[in-house]
């Protein structure tokens, strides 16, 4: 059983935005159309498993958030299974996330008191259907065996469960420029993502599928915030963090401070655990179905390319869609000599600074979403 300490503290962030207020799903548009690319992989898993109508057939969201972005993929999953198999299938959804998580604005959502334009709650929609929620890490089991039949995972897993080292030149992985450095934070992924996977074996029930959606550095080398624009995200959120410690707003021991604590696993990364049966993964029962890798585009950025307009008001659009997952990473790194009142001044100016920057070029700046989609089955 974990220890007290391991079961309450978040093992990668706190979440930014008014708690039931929906923030998280409202401003991270592009994690929606993340989702609905991954459509094609869950609809394949569903249609190649042999469902018992009289059992309870069970769906885990791990990493779910405020569960708006998945809302609309699980909406389509039960409608299709309901014209599969009719409404005497009991379906059971079971959002996992950490105990920090807004999960009021999940239930809120679910339960339609928290507006979703073009996003119905499948709860209210279909009968016999059941939703839990689970505040236990996906860094410890956190369903029972055999519990899971579909495990379903967007843009979560690459927060890994401990921060290897601080990075003493960039904020993150794919910025930093010493290799031991990157060494330790690929050592880290490597073992996490194993212990994930037997996490998952565990609660998968045999012929059970997983589909994990998770950031990675493609095979051209591209990764969130850093496609084809002219201007990287990680880039230019160091420089900018830099210039703070340049001005004297924040010490040069805060900026080495400031370390993402996740890790952007390539295909290679991703697929070494099932490389040979002889080894934990595989012995667990897990095989990998496929795996490939996608772009999905800025959605923020492509409506400017698309409709120009008032600079000042996209970039204020755009910059929460950075921020709902990287605010609490720089209010970490900030001395504990200062008061929550002066981190929070410091946070709001480094994003007023970043907001400035996209607003005298636009076109410059996006947030383009770099993903494996990972398709994975347990034996029978």
């Amino acid at each position: 059983m974990p220890s007290e300490q391991e079961s309450t503290t978040p093992h990668s962030h706190i979440p930014y935005g008014t708690e039931g207020s929906g923030f998280y799903s409202d401003n991270t548009i592009g994690c929606y159309n993340v989702i609905q690319a991954s459509m094609p992989v869950v609809m394949d898993a569903i249609n190649n498993m042999n469902l018992d109508a009289g059992k309870t057939f069970t769906i885990a969201d791990y990493g779910t958030a405020d569960g708006g972005t998945s809302m609309p993929m699980l909406y389509q999953v039960v409608k299709t299974l309901r014209e599969k198999y009719g409404d005497a299938l009991p379906i059971h959804i079971a959002y996992e996330d950490q105990p920090v998580n807004d999960f009021k604005s999940l239930f809120l959502r679910l339960q339609g008191l928290l507006p979703m334009p073009e996003n119905n709650s499948y709860f209210k929609d279909f009968a016999n259907t059941f939703v839990t929620a689970c505040g236990t890490s996906f860094y410890s089991q956190s369903f029972p065996p055999n519990f899971v039949d579909l495990g379903f995972s967007a843009t979560a897993m690459h927060w890994l469960q401990k921060k290897p080292c601080n990075l003493t030149d960039a904020l993150h992985h794919t910025s930093a420029g010493k290799p031991e450095e990157k060494k330790l934070f690929m050592e880290q992924a490597a073992l996490d993502w194993e212990q994930n996977l037997l996490h998952r074996a565990k609660e998968l029930a045999p012929g059970g599928h997983l589909v994990i959606v998770n950031f990675c550095v493609d095979e051209k080398g591209r990764h969130l915030g850093n496609t084809d624009k002219k201007q990287s995200m990680f880039e230019r959120m160091t420089s900018l963090w830099k210039k703070l410690v340049e001005e004297g707003t924040i010490t040069q021991e805060e900026f080495v401070n400031t370390t993402f604590i996740n890790y952007y696993r390539s295909v290679e990364e991703v697929s070494a655990p099932f490389k040979d049966a002889s080894l934990p993964v595989r012995k667990a029962g897990l095989s990998l179905v496929s795996v490939e890798t996608k772009v999905t585009e800025c959605p923020y950025w492509a409506r400017w390319m698309r409709e120009e307009g008032d600079a000042k008001a996209h970039a204020k659009r755009f910059i929460p869609t950075t921020r709902t997952w990287s605010n609490s990473t720089f209010l970490s790194g900030l001395s504990d000599s200062r008061s929550a009142e002066e981190k929070a001044a410091i946070v709001d100016k480094f994003f007023g600074m970043y907001e400035a920057e996209v607003a005298a070029a636009p076109a410059d700046h996006g947030m383009g979403y770099v993903h494996t989609f990972i398709h994975i089955k347990k034996d029978n």
